[in-house]
């Protein structure tokens, strides 16, 4: 059946928009309306169509996920590179903590776990050069 021009939008609403039409795509939904229909640009237009829909847009993703660059950190000792991190808000222990600040040696991978009552620079500072640094300068 070939479909006038002012009867495009119609044909599109019935096979894109409804319960039996669904969003399955451009390919497959436009097989299903060149199997009864035909129209002067009739790829362009559905085309067209489904970039202006609002359900597709949500649904869509990004082609490629971007990811961080990894990087190779050479360490030659333990200690030499640390990784840190501060975890929470937690429910609050008895002593007051809410905060767990976590250190990592690059070299031996070795955790060193913390609970802290905030995440102030001086708190963590404080824990790391007197539970950390003082511990471990003899290497």
């Amino acid at each position: 059946m070939v479909v006038p021009k002012a009867k495009v939008p119609d044909v599109l609403q019935l096979y894109r928009n409804v319960c039996s039409g669904g969003h399955l795509g451009i390919k497959r939904t436009l097989l299903k309306i060149q199997e009864r229909f035909y129209w002067v640009h009739c790829r362009d237009d559905f085309e067209d169509w489904c970039r202006k829909c609002t359900s597709c847009a949500n649904l869509k993703r990004p082609q490629t996920r971007s990811r961080g660059a990894l990087k190779l950190y050479n360490v030659g000792s333990p200690w030499e590179r640390i990784a840190l991190d501060v975890a929470g808000p937690f429910p609050e222990s008895e002593s007051g903590n809410k905060y767990f600040m976590v250190v990592v040696d690059y070299f031996t991978k070795w955790p060193e776990i913390f609970a802290i009552p905030n995440q102030k620079d001086s708190t963590v500072a404080d824990k790391l050069v007197y539970e950390v640094f003082c511990r471990f300068e003899y290497l």
